[in-house]
């Protein structure tokens, strides 16, 4: 009997156990799949963490300091004693506002990084030969700093010299406000004594370019084949691309391209003859309504260039609209006819406006004929009949005068 209790206690014990471990949620560090991150076993790295983690679809030894806020000496001693397995580096919210020369050391051992992320750093300036020993670098991102054009070009033309594998730079936000107007001479100074090759993709979103002073300022870059130029202030494509064998995407969403020209488009074609997959983002440009919009909807329907978002461009009117012809005012200017299929960002509910005013009218005309056509005819008998008693009233009258004479 007391055998039987205790077997029936660990059923029920065991069943209570399982329960619980059906029921209540893994622990974190169960969920986590992967190594845990840990801090750096160096004293000169204790603000980072070490170790093989995830990274680009691949698993990396990566040294991670992240908003970590370190200062200009901090930062040089995490660089000068970095693991030298170290694959990936990400060093990023922290204050280095020039990088001196050779951060990695003169004896440098980081023959194994590939990817080197400093963003948002302050870094205002790069010397010569801040970078060095990076031969195997492959994405370079220096996103969010204040580089000043003193800082590059002219100044020091092979900042990215020593960096002999690169397919990726990343240059969002990357540059001081002032200045900016020069911007593309001094980047085709670097790209041309840097000796990047090897690029592939180039980001230089939201710099505040708006004129491009060397249109040559991509050439020195072969192999490119993405250029990343969105949310700048760039007017239309007033650089070289011919230059670029490999190009297959330009990105010029979000600019202030009021329309391309015949010889920009003809630049497009030939470059995806040549290419046969060029693609392009126009999307979120103010193009203006008339001859602008109507060359590029003209261009559209022939190119074999692939717009992406081509379904939201849209343009804007620059004249008060006339009612009656909203294109009048460009009808003048246009070297071919506007055609009516063109449409603006408010001329969609213009139009449905027009055709329910236009209806209405019609339906408006019909009740009119229905009333004169059956209406009329039924009041005609009456009509006739207050004619007569009219008519004998007035001759009863004259009568009865006539005898009282």
């Amino acid at each position: 009997m007391a055998a039987s209790t205790v077997s029936a206690a660990s059923v029920a014990a065991l069943f209570v156990v399982m329960l619980l471990v059906v029921l209540l949620p893994p622990s974190p560090a169960a969920a986590t799949s992967g190594p845990l991150p840990v801090r750096c076993a160096k004293k000169e790295l204790s603000a980072c963490y070490c170790g093989r983690t995830t990274y680009d679809r691949q698993e990396l030894y990566a040294v991670n300091c992240t908003g970590t806020g370190l200062s200009l000496k901090q930062s040089m001693d995490v660089f000068l004693n970095l693991p030298s397995e170290t694959e990936v580096l990400i060093f990023t919210g922290n204050f280095m506002p020039e990088l001196p020369t050779n951060i990695f050391g003169i004896n440098s051992t980081m023959n194994k990084l590939r990817f080197l992320d400093m963003s948002n750093n302050g870094i205002e300036e790069i010397k010569g030969k801040s970078y060095h020993h990076v031969p195997n670098v492959e994405r370079l991102i220096l996103n969010n700093n204040k580089i000043g054009l003193n800082g590059i070009g002219f100044h020091h033309p092979r900042v990215f010299s020593n960096f002999e594998s690169l397919i990726e730079l990343h240059l969002t936000n990357a540059f001081a406000d002032e200045g900016v107007v020069n911007i593309t001479a001094d980047l085709h100074e670097v790209f041309l004594y840097s000796n990047l090759s090897r690029l592939a993709k180039l980001h230089l979103e939201q710099n505040k370019m708006s004129v491009i002073t060397e249109p040559l300022v991509f050439c020195p870059l072969p192999r490119l084949l993405d250029l990343h130029l969105s949310n700048n202030q760039l007017t239309g494509i007033d650089f070289d691309i011919k230059c670029l064998p490999h190009l297959r995407f330009i990105d010029l969403e979000g600019n202030l391209i009021r329309g391309l020209s015949e010889e920009q488009f003809s630049v497009l074609d030939s470059v995806q003859s040549d290419n046969k997959s060029l693609a392009i983002d126009l999307s979120n440009n103010p193009f203006s309504c008339g001859c602008n919009i109507e060359n590029l909807y003209s261009w559209l329907r022939t190119t074999k260039v692939s717009v992406r978002n081509s379904d939201s461009i849209k343009c804007r009117q620059d004249f008060p609209k006339n009612p009656l012809d909203p294109y009048a005012a460009y009808r003048n200017d246009c070297p071919t006819p506007i055609r009516t299929t063109l449409v603006d960002s408010n001329h969609g509910g213009h139009k449905l406006v027009m055709m329910f005013v236009f209806c209405a009218v019609i339906a408006f005309l019909g009740v009119v004929v229905y009333v004169s056509r059956f209406g009329l005819k039924r009041l005609r008998p009456e009509f006739n009949t207050s004619s007569r008693k009219i008519h004998y009233t007035t001759i009863g009258k004259c009568e009865e005068q006539e005898i009282h004479v």
